[in-house]
């Protein structure tokens, strides 16, 4: 029978021993085991529920699929899902996809760290630090029974992953306490989605937004009969290709990055831009029509798989037909470089539906909704331009049209936000706040 962690909700009094324990048993510099605490405000119309949790060591680990150097391995014996620190490059991918919030990334070391469950000590017949500190025995490792719906919070993140936990007893009205409460400060705070792995998004940004300029300009170019200026041209693929080790922790590691290509989208995102930039290279200094079609191919493909980077972590339907998706983008650009007015009508139409989609499914402040009104006010100004033919295609009103892109590119990433317990919570609080208001 499998094996994993099991946690009883009426337990647990949060203090923190299992987390302690872990941290000294492994001399972790990081914070692997967290206590999430949902109602930590202790509103009187909620459970207050501790759950302590670390990596789950899931049957389906997004980590390991997801990892682009193949850095994560699931120990044989004991089912662990390990991660190799010589090969991880620090790129923070894993932490997207977890939404357990498992991988941490080590500011000392510039990579990830997370629970080996103790693995070496199991081998020898050990259980898990956590577990064997935890005074009230909230805390267990052993075979696991199907788990109770009912033991199951609203607010557990579950992407079908498997993952090797069950939850015991009911959510606490009146939970557990410790004395004196004042000895122990709360755990966790809640990380929003920059501390969670984010914090070098303007490099992707940068590298997605550049990417997809050049597709586009080599696609237009092709339509149009000529080639697209040397130097500038493959300065674009240069400088993308650059800022993008920008977010790395390890960047003399990138290499690496092409280790998992038959299950990781960011690896396969790597190794499509290298045959892109390789491609249009010899297309535009040695003009060569076939590899001009190739390149064209090839680009479109690879802005195919930076949005699956993307969907493959976020795969909510306001990031799926988000208007910002480089492939959508680049085609809307194609349209209006080459003047091609219907499919450029056919395009924005999409993507104004897509916006009007957007605001209606997210929580919008008065920044955030300046920031879609000026977007959508500069595709209306140029998609009249190109229909009307008046000032096109002067310079300005062609600056102004990819001014409207690269915003939109930057709302994709204010939008973008992958499941994470953290949220979860906060959400889940939100709705029952709500309903006990309109009860």
């Amino acid at each position: 029978m499998r094996k994993g962690f099991i946690f009883s909700h009426n337990k647990c009094v949060n203090c923190g021993a299992c987390s302690a324990a872990c941290i000294l048993e492994n001399g972790w510099s990081i914070q692997p085991r967290m206590i999430f605490t949902y109602n930590s405000e202790e509103l009187p119309s909620l459970p207050l529920t501790n759950l302590s949790l670390a990596c789950n060591h899931c049957e389906t680990p997004v980590c390991l699929n997801g990892c682009p150097t193949a850095s994560y391995y699931r120990e044989p014996f004991t089912g662990a899902v390990i991660i190799d620190e010589k090969k991880c490059i620090g790129c923070k991918y894993c932490q997207w996809n977890c939404p357990y919030d498992a991988p941490k990334f080590n500011a000392d070391k510039r990579i990830i760290g997370k629970c080996n469950l103790c693995y070496s000590g199991l081998i020898e017949g050990r259980l898990p630090a956590c577990t064997t500190a935890c005074p009230t025995g909230a805390l267990e490792y052993g075979e696991l029974s199907e788990p109770i719906l009912e033991n199951i919070p609203s607010w557990f993140p579950d992407k079908n992953l498997n993952p090797a936990i069950v939850l015991k007893g009911k959510q606490n009205n009146d939970p557990l306490r410790i004395i004196p409460e004042n000895v122990f400060e709360s755990e966790v705070p809640i990380l929003n989605a920059k501390e969670r792995g984010m914090s070098g998004e303007w490099s992707l940004f940068a590298f997605s937004f550049l990417t997809t300029l050049s597709v586009a300009t080599i696609i237009s170019s092709f339509i149009n009969g000529i080639f697209p200026e040397k130097i500038l041209f493959v300065s674009i693929i240069i400088l993308a290709g650059i800022i993008s080790l920008f977010h790395l922790g390890k960047r003399l590691r990138a290499w690496r990055a092409l280790a998992n290509v038959k299950s990781s989208p960011l690896s396969r995102e790597i190794a499509l831009f290298i045959i892109y930039s390789v491609v249009s290279f010899f297309a535009v200094f040695f003009q060569l029509p076939g590899f001009f079609i190739a390149s064209s191919i090839v680009g479109l493909i690879l802005l195919i798989v930076i949005d699956s980077v993307y969907i493959y972590a976020d795969k909510r339907k306001s990031v799926i037909m988000h208007s910002g998706q480089t492939f959508l983008s680049a085609l809307l650009i194609v349209s209006f470089f080459t003047g091609i007015v219907l499919p450029f009508i056919f395009i924005a139409l999409i993507k104004l539906a897509a916006s009007a989609y957007s605001l209606s499914v997210n929580k919008i402040n008065n920044i955030n909704f300046v920031i879609r009104f000026v977007r959508i006010a500069l595709l209306l100004v140029t998609g009249v331009s190109l229909v009307s033919e008046i000032s096109y295609p002067d310079p300005v009103i062609s600056s102004i049209f990819l001014t409207g892109e690269l915003i939109d590119r930057i709302i994709f990433y204010i939008d973008f936000a992958p499941v994470n317990i953290n949220t979860e919570i906060i959400k889940q609080i939100n709705i029952e706040r709500n309903e006990k208001k309109r009860g």
